[in-house]
């Protein structure tokens, strides 16, 4: 039985990297394109979740819930538990892709505007060289042909679909097709495509175990300061907050 622990109601695996692969493995063999979903929950989709109880729901009737911030970890420890690890997004990405590629599943790559998409594909497959991509569609499509993107993602009935719109889209849009979908299981992405198609650097590895990550994407993206004001919200609302495992919709 997987630990998960619950940080303002919405519960996270407690796994490592190569736990998370295993599952995401088991899930796939047992899958039989039922659609297993994979979130990684960070400090703003925990506080996107206290306001928006659709989102709420969806993280926590995903299949897999990997700690995704810095935010996570904190909350564990304020509870006296740790996470075995911090996966950031990208590294769930590349270790899924690698190990699939190993494996032979099919991937789908759903998201991003069509030039940064095929950017990322191209540098993907270069870097993966016997990597399966089956297919792969831009995110920038109108309400109207959606049913015609899940028909062309389901004619290739790829064993992995990654979806990169940012959060909550991506997890609402999987959760709104997901008896649609003929793929083994869905993944929401955010920005991964930013990184693989070179837009955005990632941050070099001291800053990432140091768990600066986010600030060194504030300093590569001014813009992004609007959406960093959530984190000392997020950090004062845990830390005065007596049970930090209960959300707002907890029933």
């Amino acid at each position: 039985m997987r630990e998960k622990i619950k940080i303002l109601g919405v519960a996270i695996d407690n796994v490592s990297t190569k736990e998370a692969i295993e599952i995401t493995e088991e899930l796939i063999a047992t899958s039989n394109k039922s659609c297993k979903l994979v979130v990684a929950p960070n400090t703003e989709f925990i506080m996107k979740a206290q306001k928006d109880e659709e989102f709420f729901q969806i993280l926590n009737t995903a299949d897999l819930a990997t700690p995704d911030s810095v935010g996570v970890m904190i909350g564990g420890r304020l509870q006296k538990k740790r996470f075995k690890e911090r996966i950031p997004g990208q590294t769930y990405f590349r270790e899924i892709l690698k190990y699939g590629e190993k494996k032979g599943w099919t991937f789908y790559v759903l998201g991003g505007k069509q030039e940064v998409l095929e950017l990322a594909i191209r540098n993907l497959q270069t870097i993966f060289p016997k990597l399966n991509i089956v297919g792969y569609h831009e995110g920038y499509f109108v309400k109207d042909s959606e049913e015609e993107v899940v028909r062309q993602i389901n004619e290739k009935a790829p064993n992995v679909l990654f979806v990169a719109m940012g959060a909550p889209l991506q997890e609402k849009w999987i959760a709104k097709h997901r008896k649609e979908l003929q793929v083994d299981i869905a993944a929401g992405q955010g920005g991964t495509l930013d990184y693989e198609s070179g837009r955005v650097k990632r941050a070099p590895r001291f800053v990432q175990n140091l768990c600066l990550e986010w600030l060194w994407r504030l300093i590569l993206q001014p813009s992004r300061i609007v959406r960093m004001i959530v984190l000392p919200v997020y950090l004062v609302k845990i830390c005065i907050t007596k049970d930090i495992t209960k959300g707002k919709f907890d029933k």
